[in-house]
């Protein structure tokens, strides 16, 4: 593997054995312990992002810290049905250090909260009839800075008829309870360009979008992929860059995708992530934790993607 500009075989370059050699005695070192020392970059970049996260509104928190958002994900996918069948997209449980299939597109149990006042469509308004796959507060979303995704998505349902002790949405299995009724919708259909796997990706990184203002995993076939284009979605729909770079990285932090120790996907996915967006620290890092694992990066679901740029 080599870094994008590094020039191989010069008479004048320093032998590459021993640095070789220090990469790989450093590598073995994180490896085996946690990171005690963060840069100042990633540390204010946390700091920032959490600082605003505090600033929010007392009525926001609470909303916030809701019944809905202390369920477990077991016991989501148990009121969902059941865990899914094989598929190829997984949840990246970044803390845990788990995945595990995923198939809920449809709709998310980790984002339906039944204190919701808003649906999300992956589709355009009126031209399906499956029912929205998210359930969110529009407080919520409002709070995460997006105002160009409102502009382009929001819509007021039609006015409210006498409501009905439980409401079915049109041909689907969800109640809406009558104490929160349902007052927007978010219509969030993929471009009509794209091929059948494409759309699937754009729907995921709509998913993931969400997925990152709630706290909750990334969903993906392969999660440097995913990460890439979060950060791209987050650019598209929030207008501040640097704001976008602060909360980025204190998501990944708090889903403990930064922790490579002993963990390949993570490593190989920042590897991807790091060279694309060029965080130099976050690719030295992954860089060194992948030489110090080289025997376990086959078993990764990230090498295949990644194992053109590896030596």
């Amino acid at each position: 593997m080599s870094r994008p500009g590094s020039r191989r075989g010069s008479a004048s370059a320093s032998p590459i054995l021993p640095q070789i050699n220090n990469i790989v005695r450093r590598s073995r070192a994180l490896v085996s312990t946690p990171s005690s020392v963060r840069s100042s970059t990633r540390a204010s970049s946390r700091n920032s992002a959490r600082g605003r996260r505090n600033s929010i509104s007392e009525d926001y928190k609470r909303r916030s810290i809701s019944a809905d958002r202390a369920k477990t994900f077991d016991d989501m996918i148990s009121q969902a049905g059941g865990f899914p069948r094989q598929t190829k997209i997984r949840r990246w449980d970044g803390n845990c250090r788990t995945t595990t299939n995923w198939d809920f597109l449809r709709k998310d149990p980790e984002l339906w909260f039944d204190n919701g006042d808003t649906f999300v469509h992956f589709y355009s308004e009126g031209n399906s009839r499956r029912g929205p796959s998210m359930r969110l507060c529009l407080a919520d979303i409002e709070a995460g800075n997006c105002r160009p995704l409102l502009e382009r998505t929001c819509s007021f349902p039609v006015p409210e008829t006498p409501p009905l002790p439980a409401q079915r949405h049109v041909n689907s299995d969800y109640f809406v309870p009558r104490e929160t009724p349902i007052k927007y919708e978010l219509f969030i259909p993929a471009p009509i360009s794209l091929s059948r796997d494409d759309a699937m990706n754009f729907h995921l990184t709509t998913r993931n979008f969400f997925a990152w203002m709630f706290g909750k995993p990334i969903v993906s076939v392969r999660l440097g992929e995913a990460l890439v284009s979060l950060r791209r979605r987050m650019d598209e729909w929030r207008p501040d860059q640097d704001e976008n770079e602060d909360d980025f990285l204190a998501y990944i932090d708090d889903q403990g995708y930064t922790d490579f120790r002993d963990c390949p996907d993570h490593a190989l996915a920042f590897l991807h992530w790091a060279e694309i967006f060029e965080h130099s620290e976050l690719w030295t890092d992954a860089f060194v934790h992948c030489v110090g694992m080289n025997e376990q990066l086959v078993s990764s679901h990230e090498f295949s993607a990644r194992s053109s740029n590896l030596i």
